[in-house]
């Protein structure tokens, strides 16, 4: 996994994901330039929660695992970016990413990436839908973890014990 791609190469992967699908090949080129490749092995930190932000990543090979403490937050393979654009470069990540296995990345800086979006609406465009998929993700999540609650509430309220309400005060809503 040491040898190096060239940017054709990389300017290929980048159009094969999601994200990039729909950016012009020559703006990919200029992206893929631009971009650095680093190599993980197994069980090696991309970067911690607290350290200083410094860009996006995209996984060309491998498997990176996001952690907000011991808590995993998601999981990304091959054709997949991560990373905190919210963040100002140098600002504290908010999680911590791990390699699971070798892992072959591209890194883009937050200052190329967001150059690439001011000159190349597309480019926006693809980080805007990315970024809506993973709320549309979060969002069905944040709504399964609300039904197993009420599920849970109602199982305890059948065997009459009275659930415990949440931080606001309320109860759990009822199952439907």
């Amino acid at each position: 996994m040491e040898e190096m791609l060239s940017t054709l190469e990389k300017t290929a992967f980048l159009k094969t994901t999601e994200t990039f699908a729909s950016v012009p090949t020559e703006v990919l080129a200029q992206l893929a330039d631009r971009a650095r490749e680093l190599h993980f092995d197994a069980g090696q930190t991309i970067f911690s929660e607290g350290d200083p932000n410094s860009g996006g990543y995209m996984v060309v090979e491998g498997l990176i695992e996001m952690r907000k403490g011991r808590t995993l937050d998601g999981v990304r393979g091959p054709g997949l970016g991560f990373g905190e654009l919210s963040l100002a470069e140098g600002e504290p990540h908010t999680f911590t990413a791990v390699a699971t296995q070798p892992t072959y990345l591209l890194k883009i800086s937050n200052e190329i990436l967001f150059d690439a979006m001011l000159d190349f609406p597309e480019v926006g465009t693809g980080i805007a839908r990315a970024m809506a998929r993973r709320v549309t993700e979060l969002v069905q999540r944040v709504n399964d973890l609300e039904d197993q609650v009420a599920h849970l509430a109602a199982t305890l309220r059948r065997n009459g014990i009275e659930p415990p309400r949440t931080p606001s005060g309320a109860s759990p809503r009822p199952e439907s």
